[in-house]
């Protein structure tokens, strides 16, 4: 799904397929620009959405996720956030949560989460474009030396 039509429909399509197998709200907001990122990006935010979404069906108890996918300068900023129980993060800290945290840094990006018992959770990846913002697409550098 994600090789064949893009980033932006495949999260779509897993927010459609968990809320008919579920009946969680799954709502994605992202920006068409994010179809454009490299390629091992695309995987990395698809693959945290997919996580993140499925942790709130299973543990959280939540009736809605948000998704948002987004691009900012030499950046590109994922978030998925529900309305779940929430979690002391200090002290609950499974598989699938660490493999989201080593996927993101593996890329060079910021990998947080913010949850709170009763007040749901917030994951936040940021990850850097920093050589698609240097170079002009040939591989050459576009800022002058110096």
């Amino acid at each position: 799904m994600l090789d064949d039509f893009g980033l932006v429909p495949a999260l779509n399509w897993h927010a459609r397929e968990t809320a008919k197998r579920t009946g969680l709200n799954v709502v994605v907001s992202a920006d068409d620009t994010a179809d454009d990122l490299p390629d091992e990006h695309k995987t990395c935010i698809y693959r945290l959405v997919q996580e993140a979404v499925n942790n709130s069906t299973r543990h959280a108890s939540a009736r809605t996720v948000e998704v948002t996918v987004g691009r900012e300068d030499h950046r590109v900023l994922a978030t998925v956030r529900d309305d779940g129980a929430g979690f002391d993060p200090r002290y609950n800290r499974g598989l699938g949560l660490l493999g989201m945290e080593e996927r993101v840094r593996r890329l060079g990006g910021i990998f947080h989460i913010d949850s709170r018992l009763g007040l749901g959770t917030l994951v936040t990846a940021e990850l850097p474009l920093v050589e698609l913002a240097r170079t002009n697409g040939n591989g050459t550098d576009t800022h002058p030396a110096g």
